[in-house]
């Protein structure tokens, strides 16, 4: 699949089959991962790879703890059911304060990358800026040294939906020339 094709047709997967996603699979997504952008190229990525249920299901408790109310109809049970979660955390000592743009960078790449392997992942958040608790928790919860801030959480598994195309909105809404506005 071509860049262009694997952007158009990536959509969030929260359903898998009961498939295993091999090692060699996940190693290839992390690789491609860390050749993100990067501020002043930094590189400052960790992957902590989980498979194990018990480990899941502290996820899921966490984030579920922490689920803004609006969000609701989004809680992490899916977390549970797939076959192997990635999380991406960053080092502060090498982000230049970027850690959250470094994460999405490299988490937006295993998007991609999963999607042109066959996978499917949905991207959740490790971190919300007006509530510290979840990435602490998340951090105690896998042995994240201090140094580090989880960022992303990401499930991948086969999917086992297929989730209607997008709406987006048109191209000439969300473009300015000069100043913001000006069309």
């Amino acid at each position: 699949m071509d860049v262009e094709g694997a952007i158009r047709s990536r959509r969030s997967i929260r359903r898998y089959k009961k498939k295993d996603v091999s090692d060699s699979v996940v190693r290839e997504l992390l690789d491609l991962a860390r050749h993100a952008p990067s501020s002043m190229n930094g590189q400052p990525w960790h992957f902590t790879v989980v498979r194990g249920d018990q480990t899941k299901k502290k996820l899921v408790q966490i984030k579920n703890k922490y689920c803004p109310v609006e969000k609701q109809a989004f809680r992490a049970d899916l977390i549970q059911h797939a076959p192997v979660i990635v999380v991406v955390s960053v080092d502060r000592r090498e982000s230049y304060d970027r850690e959250i743009e470094n994460g999405v960078f490299a988490a937006a790449n295993i998007l991609l990358a999963a999607h042109d392997k066959g996978l499917g992942s949905v991207y959740m958040s490790a971190y919300r800026a007006d509530e510290p608790g979840v990435s602490e928790e998340i951090r105690q919860a896998l042995g994240i040294p201090g140094h580090m801030d989880p960022i992303s959480i990401l499930p991948l598994g086969y999917p086992d939906e297929i989730p209607e195309a997008k709406d987006f909105k048109p191209l000439n809404g969300i473009i300015s020339y000069e100043t913001f506005g000006n069309e």
